[in-house]
């Protein structure tokens, strides 16, 4: 959201001021046009006299402003979009990778649980099963940590 405001903020307001100035320019250049030929039956732009020229550039200033106005609203609207659009990836990005992790993380987990209850539980008689049990307790709490540094190296990078 903070980039969104920076867009209006750097780009929609400033065109917005250059071009009411422009407007002003304009019509003050038109308003001394016709203050110069005052007193004549009608001036260059078909004005009748300095009043009706004067309403008529009100008219001509609101209608621009308004003009300014309705770009200035699009181009805010736009810059909104594509921050939600940026935001929605993000989220679904975000999403994929909490699901990813997960699984990682619970996979050697639950080798270590299911070996930990067995031994525990004394359900392995042979040697050899007690061994291997422990050599999966082992494997899976190396790969466990391997993920858990991993995870932590990549926060903190972002």
């Amino acid at each position: 959201m903070k980039r969104t405001a920076s867009i209006v903020a750097l780009i929609v307001l400033p065109s917005l001021l250059i071009a009411c100035g422009g407007i002003h320019l304009v019509l003050r250049e038109r308003a001394s046009v016709c203050a110069a030929v005052e007193g004549h039956e009608s001036c260059s732009c078909g004005c009748q006299s300095l009043r009706s020229h004067t309403n008529l550039m009100a008219a001509e200033a609101g209608v621009a402003i308004l003009l300014l106005l309705v770009l200035a609203l699009c181009g805010a609207a736009a810059a909104f979009a594509v921050d939600a659009r940026r935001t929605r990836r993000q989220s679904a990005a975000h999403k994929a990778f909490v699901a990813d992790i997960s699984h990682r993380l619970r996979t050697p987990l639950t080798g270590i649980c299911l070996n930990a209850d067995l031994l525990k539980e004394k359900r392995l008689e042979a040697e050899a099963e007690r061994d291997d049990a422990i050599k999966d307790i082992a494997d899976n709490s190396a790969r466990l940590t391997g993920l858990v540094e991993q995870l932590l190296d990549h926060v903190a990078k972002s």
